[in-house]
């Protein structure tokens, strides 16, 4: 009988070295639009918290993504070169 090599788990998103470089954008848009955590929160109609959860890692819909960018002042194309330009 032929033994069954082990299968990789594929490694979660959150503990990728890219994952960094997302919430490092997400930081970045803010600060480059010249918002503070609360003044985005108001934005966007959230808490503080919410964003500082974002900024740590804690995911984001499509839509609250979107959200986000149109609060800065950017949109989600500008967002996702950002995010390839920072992983070169």
């Amino acid at each position: 009988m032929a033994t069954r090599s082990p299968s990789k788990a594929p490694v979660r998103s959150v503990y990728r070295a890219e994952h960094q470089a997302v919430v490092g954008v997400l930081r970045s848009l803010r600060e480059q639009a010249g918002l503070t955590q609360v003044e985005l929160a108001d934005r966007l109609g959230r808490t503080q918290s919410f964003v500082s959860a974002a900024e740590r890692g804690s995911k984001l819909d499509a839509l609250q993504l979107r959200d986000w960018c149109h609060a800065c002042g950017s949109d989600l194309i500008a967002w996702a070169k950002a995010i390839e330009k920072a992983l070169k």
